[in-house]
């Protein structure tokens, strides 16, 4: 009697649409975005880099879940690294943070990329405000909420310290267009 192959196990795409993340209900008052933005810090994750070595990270050991990559997904490069703190604090002014959160800080934010890319920044280390960031694929639902709350922020006129940034629209539209 022969054996017989079994049939490929078929394993479903997942959608990485968490329906637990939730912006603020209410957009952030300036005095509360101006203090979260001088606290906010980034620490690096070699999690989402396909290429940890090129940041200076050691490899992930963890589970190999499903996860985005900064450098691999959004083409986040090394060099640009110099333009995290900037990309952290225009979340920030945006009043892109999370509903959850404790009396450090809120466990996500979010910013969008003068490339149009939307990142999601977790929570690493509450007690120092600090945060590691990833991309949000194109098919993630969410960036639908992140985009209109961004086109509320910037373009209907609340007082921000977004003065500054003067690629914030364009940024806004490469986002519509690339998260449609």
């Amino acid at each position: 009697m022969s054996r017989r192959k079994p049939p490929r196990r078929v394993v479903p795409e997942r959608t990485r649409n968490n329906p637990k993340r939730r912006l603020l209900a209410d957009v952030p008052e300036s005095r509360e975005r101006v203090a979260m933005g001088k606290r906010a810090t980034y620490g690096p994750y070699s999690k989402h880099k396909r290429h940890p070595h090129a940041y200076g990270l050691k490899p992930y050991a963890g589970q190999d879940e499903e996860r985005t990559f900064c450098d691999a997904h959004a083409q986040f490069k090394p060099e640009d690294c110099t333009r995290i703190r900037f990309l952290l604090r225009r979340g920030i002014g945006l009043g892109l943070w999370s509903d959850r959160g404790g009396e450090d800080g809120p466990a996500l934010l979010w910013t969008i990329d003068d490339t149009g890319w939307i990142f999601e920044m977790r929570v690493t280390n509450g007690g120092l405000a600090q945060y590691h960031g990833y991309p949000i694929l194109p098919g993630d639902a969410f960036a639908q909420h992140v985009l209109t709350r961004a086109r509320e922020i910037a373009f209907v006129g609340y007082d921000s310290q977004l003065q500054d940034d003067p690629n914030l629209s364009a940024a806004i539209a490469k986002a519509e267009a690339f998260y449609r």
